[in-house]
């Protein structure tokens, strides 16, 4: 596959699409070697102009947005990070069009260190590109995976669901008047996503085919289950969300990369039905996108890399609700479709994607003469890439899915 990041950022390297003028071929006295010199895949370093100072991150949580919305003197405001006490550590402008009209939140610093016990959680609706004009040195977690709303609140990684209009799965077929809704289909990117199931009354949702990229983007959502039945009246006219794709994330250093943590961005598991409903389940999110350049990328011992798939939703009956599936994790293991409820009406979800496994497993579907949803498929697989010349990794280093080495 030919690398996203020539394909998206081939334009780059004049400053106005960073919104800055005329190109600077020198930031200033102690990077200009490293400007001229330094030659990353698809953009110029030089139209960064001046990284900001060395990030080092202690342990605690963070939140890194890239809005694209916020406006400020002179411009946008790309991206903001703010601590655990809402306290500003940084904000960055740049951003870089692509050739969708889509853009990409930049981050240009001296080098970055999150300690050991520090999590990034990288949301908002563009990709996020990292630019360290030394080292990166990773020992806690950089996240840019989405994840079942919690109370009704939203958690999106950075660009997902972005371009995903005929690739999402697709939305489950409208249950019947008895109830009994199909689940949705899993959501797709390198892998496709399982297939909703049958509900007593409706089929399920089609899942998402497997597609590559010609623009950095995250993952694709799930299908939505069918909705309710007319003679189901609590709640009446309901459904189950499918859970988002997962982020994109591309982690760029002029010398080193060293990964004893984990960076992750990987699909929101589909929602089970709503209480009562006798709705099929939503469909997994699909894994998103995490690429790593440099030309030392070390993947330590305890370290792991993921964009895997998340688990269906599972369906529920007219007396019962539906499990949520699982948020794909980061690591090699399958996130689990939801489970059937203590009183077993409707049925399970389909697993997420994950290790060499590309594709989400489909949905269970209603038994004959049964009373409920169907369960949503799981998501597929999204993109590990790297782009090294000294890569390492021991076998204990978890990678899922498989990294594609360019």
């Amino acid at each position: 596959m030919r690398p996203v990041w020539l394909l998206a950022l081939a334009a780059l390297g004049c400053r106005n699409i960073l919104g800055i003028e005329e190109p600077l071929r020198v930031p200033d006295a102690d990077t200009s070697v490293t400007c001229m010199t330094w030659h990353p895949q698809g953009f110029d370093p030089c139209a960064l102009g001046p990284p900001m100072p060395a990030l080092h991150l202690k342990s605690g949580q963070y939140l890194y947005e890239t809005t694209g919305t916020t406006a400020m003197a002179g411009g946008r405001l790309s991206a903001i990070l703010p601590d655990n006490t809402l306290h500003v550590l940084l904000q960055s402008t740049l951003a870089i069009t692509q050739p969708d009209n889509s853009t990409v939140a930049v981050l240009s610093v001296d080098s970055l260190t999150v300690d050991a016990g520090a999590t990034i959680s990288v949301m908002g609706v563009q990709p996020f590109l990292l630019v360290a004009w030394s080292t990166m040195a990773i020992e806690g977690t950089i996240d840019a995976g989405s994840r079942v709303p919690v109370a009704g609140v939203p958690h999106i990684g950075a660009g997902a669901n972005e371009g995903c209009a005929t690739s999402a799965g697709n939305l489950g077929s409208t249950g019947g008047a008895t109830g009994g809704s199909g689940g949705g289909g899993g959501g797709a990117f390198q892998g496709a996503g399982g297939a909703g199931a049958h509900g007593v009354a409706a089929s399920g949702g089609m899942g998402g085919g497997a597609l590559v990229p010609l623009v950095i983007r995250g993952g694709c959502q799930g299908g939505a289950s069918g909705t309710a039945g007319t003679s189901v009246t609590v709640p009446a006219a309901t459904y189950a969300p499918g859970g988002a794709g997962g982020g994109a994330i591309r982690l760029v250093a002029h010398d080193s990369i060293t990964i004893e943590g984990s960076v992750g961005a990987s699909g929101a598991g589909g929602s089970g039905a709503p209480l009562d409903s006798a709705c099929g389940g939503g469909g997994g999110g699909s894994g998103g996108y995490v690429a790593l350049e440099a030309p030392a990328v070390t993947i330590g011992a305890n370290g792991a890399v993921a964009a895997n798939g998340g688990g269906g939703g599972g369906g529920g009956g007219t007396l019962d609700a539906g499990n949520d599936g699982a948020d794909g994790s980061i690591d090699l293991q399958a996130a689990p479709g939801g489970a059937v409820s203590s009183k077993g009406c409707g049925q399970p979800g389909g697993v997420g994607s994950a290790a060499g496994r590309l594709d989400g497993s489909d949905g269970t579907g209603a038994i004959s003469g049964g009373c409920g949803g169907g369960g949503g498929g799981g998501g597929g697989a999204g993109f590990i890439a790297i782009a090294s010349t000294g890569f390492t990794a021991p076998g204990s280093a978890k990678i899922s899915p498989p990294a594609m080495m360019q």
